[in-house]
C-alpha cells in the first residue's frame, strides 16, 4: 500500500511523543513492504530536502511564508504556511498515495486537500487535544482557533485513530465524534533503550529522574517540590528534556536552594539516554494531562521503578500498583512519600518494575500497532 503521512514532527524536528510515534510507525510500515512517504517541516537551520531514511521517503519543506515563526502570537500564520508548503510538496512524491494519514490538527488542511486531490480515504491520528490540555476551558484566542481546527479535522477525516480508551472519551465529550468513527490503537515502543542491558544502579548514588517536555502539564515542578520533603541529601534529581518552562523551573530550584541536588541535563540524544535512565533508582511521571504516555513505555522496558500520576492513558499502561506506584493527587508531598517507599523497599520496587517490563514487551509493540492501522486503512478503503 502507498501511504502518505503529514506530520509537523519528524527528526531532526522533535518536540514530544507525536514525533516518536510517527517515526516508529512509518519505519515499521516500510519494513513490512508498504511504500511510505512523510511530508514534514524542515528544521529552521536547514533547507527543504527529499531523501529516503530507513525505507521511508521523507520530504521536508520550508514554510511557504519566509517570515513565518513558530511563536505563540504568530502560530496560526506559521501553521497556514506549513500547510501550503506541505500541499505543494505532494508533487515530489515518487507515486501517488492510496491513503493519506495526518497527525493532529496541524496536519488538517493538507490532509483534507490531499484526500480530495488524489481521491483517496483519509485517516487522522489524534495524539492530544486542546480541549484536554485545558480541561475544556478555552479562554485564549489561540486555544479557540486550535479547537476549531481540531473539530474541522475530526469531521473531515474518514476515520480517527486515538492512542487510548481515555482519548475516546475525551474526543466524544469534547468534540461530539461518533464512536463508530474512532479506533483505539496503543503506541508501541522501540527497543532502543532495552538494548542497553539491565537496569543497574549505583549504591552510592540515589537518583530520582524525570524525562519529558518541560511544560506545566508534565508536572516536573511537583518533583522539584518533592525534593524539599526528602531530608536525605544523597537523593538527587535529574531532569532530562527541554521546553518553554525551563527558565521558570531553574528559578524555582534557585528559590528553594536546591541547586546542589537538582540537575538539568537538557536534551539527550537517543543513544545516550539509555545510560542515564538506567542509573536512576526511580523515575517520576507527574503529568496532569497525558493522552497516552510513551515515556512510561520507554522507562518500563528498561526496568526503572515508576511513580506515575493516575491520569489519562498512563492508567492503561500502569493499571494498578502491581506495576508501579500510582498517585491519585499529585503534589510534592505525595511524590516524596512514594520515593521514600521505593528507597525503603527496593526489592518490592524491582518486582513491580519487572512486571511492567514484561507487560510492555508483550502488549505494546509497533508490529501490533501497524497491523491494527492496516485494518483501519482497509476498512476506510473498502
Amino acid at each position: 500500500m502507498r501511504i502518505l503521512h503529514f506530520s509537523w514532527e519528524y527528526p531532526p524536528v522533535m518536540f514530544g511523543g507525536l514525533g516518536v510515534h510517527v517515526v516508529a510507525l512509518t519505519q515499521a510500515q516500510a519494513r513490512i513492504g508498504h511504500e511510505v512517504t512523510v511530508i514534514t517541516q524542515a528544521a529552521e537551520w536547514e533547507a527543504g530536502s527529499h531523501v529516503e531514511e530507513n525505507g521511508v521517503e521523507v520530504i521536508r519543506v520550508e514554510n511557504h511564508y519566509p517570515d513565518a515563526q513558530m511563536v505563540h502570537e504568530k502560530f496560526n500564520y506559521w501553521v497556514h504556511g506549513f500547510a501550503l508548503a506541505s500541499q505543494a510538496a505532494c508533487k515530489f512524491m515518487a507515486r501517488e498515495p492510496e491513503i493519506v494519514h495526518g497527525h493532529d490538527w496541524i496536519a488538517a488542511s493538507q490532509l483534507i486537500v490531499a484526500a480530495k486531490k488524489f481521491s483517496v480515504p483519509s485517516v487522522l491520528t489524534v495524539h492530544a487535544t486542546e480541549f484536554g490540555r485545558h480541561n475544556g476551558w478555552l479562554t485564549s484566542s489561540l486555544s479557540k482557533a486550535v479547537y476549531a481546527h481540531e473539530r474541522r479535522a475530526l469531521e473531515s477525516a474518514d476515520s480517527v485513530i486515538v492512542c487510548s480508551d481515555y482519548m475516546t472519551h475525551e474526543i466524544r465529550s469534547g468534540y461530539g465524534v461518533e464512536p463508530k468513527k474512532l479506533t483505539v490503537i496503543a503506541n508501541g515502543v522501540s527497543s532502543a533503550l532495552s538494548a542497553g542491558g539491565p537496569h543497574v544502579i549505583n549504591p552510592e548514588k540515589i537518583v530520582v529522574g524525570f524525562i519529558g517536555r518541560l511544560e506545566w502539564e508534565k508536572g516536573v515542578h511537583h518533583v522539584i517540590d518533592a525534593m524539599e520533603f526528602i531530608r536525605d541529601q544523597r537523593v538527587k534529581l535529574e531532569i532530562v528534556g527541554r521546553g518553554s518552562q525551563l527558565s521558570n523551573l531553574q528559578k524555582k530550584v534557585e528559590r528553594k536552594g536546591l541547586e546542589d541536588r537538582v540537575s538539568f541535563l537538557g536534551h539527550i540524544e537517543e543513544g545516550d539516554t539509555s545510560a542515564v535512565v538506567r542509573s536512576w533508582n526511580t523515575a517520576v511521571i507527574p503529568s496532569s494531562y497525558e493522552p497516552f504516555g510513551i515515556v512510561a513505555l520507554e522507562l518500563g522496558q528498561v526496568g526503572v521503578p515508576i511513580i506515575a500520576a493516575q491520569v489519562g492513558g498512563l492508567c492503561e499502561i500502569i493499571p494498578t500498583n502491581e506495576y508501579g506506584y500510582l498517585i491519585r493527587e499529585v503534589s510534592g508531598g505525595s511524590i516524596a512519600r512514594e520515593i521514600e517507599s521505593i528507597l525503603g523497599n527496593q526489592a518490592e520496587a524491582a518486582k513491580r518494575a519487572d512486571r511492567l517490563r514484561v507487560r510492555v514487551a508483550s502488549e505494546f509493540t509497533w508490529q501490533r500497532a501497524v497491523k491494527l492501522t492496516d485494518s483501519v486503512y482497509e476498512k476506510v478503503g473498502s
